[in-house]
């Protein structure tokens, strides 16, 4: 069991969730996989020191997630990964929705895999016609169950850990409409070893969760483990909810028969 994802005192703007029909683009483990070695490799031929390497990587990152990015600064980590700092899309090449993070580490994973940490990310979706954008992050616009997190990285998880921490999503309609958000945003998947099976453990939590129709929601976290026999257990459920439910359904709505820890009006 990890633990639990500590508070956050970020000053991130909330992020909001909506659910929707799920476009086919992700942040698969091949996709991460494929950027750490393009990365990496940047890093050993040009020295992600030098503006040079900065061009090269932001490259890079673009030809594996579509993104049209600078790097202010970056540098190589012992033994096998590289730390990326200030990581923004640029305005001009993205008009509608962006993504911004303090940090970002890739890494392999002691034993194998890959590991992946982002702090202080911010990231705003817009929902078009044809999907949501960025693009590359579409299926975090269409999450409507937390239960769907896994395909966020990837149909095999247990390859690769994930970390991300002081961060933000916000939600937005095709006219620019706020439809959800939260703030303090950590998600935490960690592959384990249990009574010689392989399992993730996965944890989300938000310091607050804001809804279209004025619901609120605070301190929430959500614990459970998946295996491929068991794809969802939940362990935990925790949070304090303000405000009328609509039925609305997203990251933050409890399964069905599924622990309630804490919850007012849910």
């Amino acid at each position: 069991m990890t633990a639990p994802i500590p508070e956050w005192n970020d000053n991130v703007t909330p992020a909001e969730s909506g659910r929707n029909v799920p476009p086919p683009a992700t942040l698969g483990c091949l996709v991460v996989s494929a950027l750490f070695v393009a990365i990496l490799f940047a890093a050993v031929t040009l020295g992600v020191q030098t503006k040079v390497g900065c061009d090269l990587l932001a490259s890079a990152l673009k030809r594996q997630t579509g993104l049209d990015v600078t790097v202010e600064s970056a540098s190589v980590e012992w033994p096998l990964g590289i730390c990326l700092t200030d990581v923004q899309t640029k305005p001009s090449t993205t008009p509608f929705g962006s993504f911004k993070a303090r940090e970002i580490r890739i890494g392999l994973r002691t034993g194998g895999g890959v590991e992946i940490s982002l702090r202080g990310a911010r990231l705003e979706l817009m929902k078009l016609a044809d999907g949501w954008v960025p693009e590359v992050f579409s299926k975090v616009g269409a999450l409507n169950d937390v239960r769907d997190t896994a395909v966020l990285f990837g149909d095999d998880p247990r390859v690769m850990a994930v970390d991300v921490r002081d961060s933000g999503i916000v939600w937005n309609g095709p006219d620019g409409e706020r439809m959800s958000s939260a703030e303090g945003v950590g998600i935490s998947i960690r592959p384990v070893m249990m009574n010689d099976q392989r399992m993730t453990v996965f944890e989300v939590a938000a310091r607050i969760v804001r809804r279209a129709n004025g619901m609120k929601g605070l301190g929430i976290r959500r614990l459970w483990l998946s295996s491929r026999d068991t794809p969802y257990l939940e362990v935990e459920y925790q949070g304090l909810w303000d405000g009328a439910d609509n039925g609305t359904a997203d990251w933050w709505t409890v399964p069905p028969g599924a622990m309630k820890r804490g919850m007012k009006n849910e």
